[in-house]
């Protein structure tokens, strides 16, 4: 929880000190509840996915049934994340780096604590650029991959209203239990899973009546798997801070 408490303003103040240069860099007192916050970009926090890996995951298992990504699509998808990884890993470790100084420098009093911070800051406003547009790129490289209907599904299903400068980046603590809730489902649903994945192969190309048929065969499997699908968002939604639910950046689905 403190380290959440303290990372979640840096982008309010990278902003600040991109955009008007004679505006003092930090306020008079440090805002602990705010240091972090959109720090490494917001184009899967606003989508609901976070961060690159649990984005993939999210699409993996939330995209309803007859939306699934193809055996292609996912590996598509993982490419691009790990190039993602790679290629960022250097900006997101410096970043990681200043946080962790403007967090020990926190501890100082009044405004020169916060100046301190301030300067901390300051120096990631360029790391924190390449940061926003990466992300931003792997968004678009993803989407790209995506059909139009996933598309279409991906948009209505996105929070609304997220606020990704007010979302305090997730703990290794939080992914962590993100990861095995979404490890779970896969295993408590596997056999539902398959069985509907082969239903609508088999039921591709056929006239409509046959395809009717063929899916209600599998229809308490398609309910089951929906019901599933929503208790596993509610349970990655409990997972975030008080701080993160008000930001409006909720789990996709």
């Amino acid at each position: 929880m403190r380290r959440i408490a303290l990372m979640s303003v840096v982008a309010l103040t990278f902003a600040a000190c991109s955009t008007d240069s004679t505006a003092p860099t930090t306020p008079a007192v440090v805002d602990l509840t705010t240091i972090g916050a959109g720090a490494f970009g917001s184009a899967l926090t606003v989508a609901g996915g976070y961060e690159a890996e649990l984005y993939q995951t999210r699409l993996t298992n939330g995209l309803p049934d007859s939306l699934k990504l193809s055996a292609d699509q996912q590996a598509k998808i993982k490419a691009l994340v790990d190039a993602f990884n790679t290629a960022t890993k250097s900006d997101r470790d410096a970043l990681e780096a200043l946080l962790k100084q403007a967090r020990d420098a926190s501890r100082g009093k009044g405004k020169a604590g916060a100046d301190s911070v301030g300067k901390i800051l300051a120096k990631g406003v360029s790391v924190t650029a390449h940061l926003a547009l990466a992300e931003a790129k792997l968004k678009a490289d993803i989407d790209a991959v995506l059909t139009a209907d996933q598309r279409a599904w991906l948009a209505s299903h996105t929070p609304k209203n997220c606020k990704a400068d007010k979302f305090g980046k997730l703990t290794d603590d939080q992914k962590g239990k993100i990861k095995a809730l979404e490890q779970a489902f896969e295993q408590a649903n596997k056999a539902d899973l398959q069985a509907v994945k082969a239903a609508y192969e088999s039921a591709e190309g056929k006239p409509k009546a046959e395809r009717d048929a063929i899916l209600a065969a599998v229809a308490p499997a398609i309910a089951r798997l929906e019901a599933a699908r929503h208790s596993l968002t509610t349970a990655i939604a409990a997972l975030l801070t008080p701080e993160q639910k008000a930001s409006g950046c909720l789990p996709l689905g």
